[in-house]
Parts: structure tokens; sequence; C-alpha cells
């Protein structure tokens, strides 16, 4: 079985605008921007729940079969 997703569309590496001067703000004015960016986490992750779940459907039969998972990640960019 073979699952294809296309990443073409994904923001993840994209610049933030509204960040994009946190070198030249003060510390208070980072902490809510920060603040602020990270409170549409939740809402951007409700949209995705249905493939998350797939994902993970998929994932866990194969993990089932003697399957591993690897996966990767980084930090916030631009940051």
């Amino acid at each position: 079985m073979s699952t294809r997703v296309d990443l073409v569309g994904l923001q993840t590496e994209r610049r933030n605008p509204n960040s994009s001067d946190i070198d030249q703000i003060s510390t208070l004015q980072l902490c809510q921007i920060i603040n602020r960016e990270d409170a549409t986490i939740a809402r951007a992750v409700s949209k995705c729940i249905p493939v998350i779940a797939a994902a993970i459907d998929v994932l866990a039969a194969r993990v089932r079969e003697g399957g591993r998972v690897i996966y990767v990640g980084a930090g916030t960019s631009g940051r």
C-alpha cells in the first residue's frame, strides 16, 4: 500500500510577517507576538484532524505489522 502526500502547499517554511521585526521590539512585545501566534495552532490543527487521524490509522497498522515510524522535526523557523 502506497500513500502519497503532496507537500507543495505547506506553509511551514514561509516567513511570518507578524514576527518579522522581533529583533527590533521590546521583550514584552516579543512575548505577546509569540503568544498570539501560538494561539492560532489549535485552530489550524482542528482543520486537519481528519487527515491526522487517517495518518495515525495507517501508521498504527504498519507498526502492528512490525514496521517503524520515523519522524523528523525542527524548531520554529524565523525565531
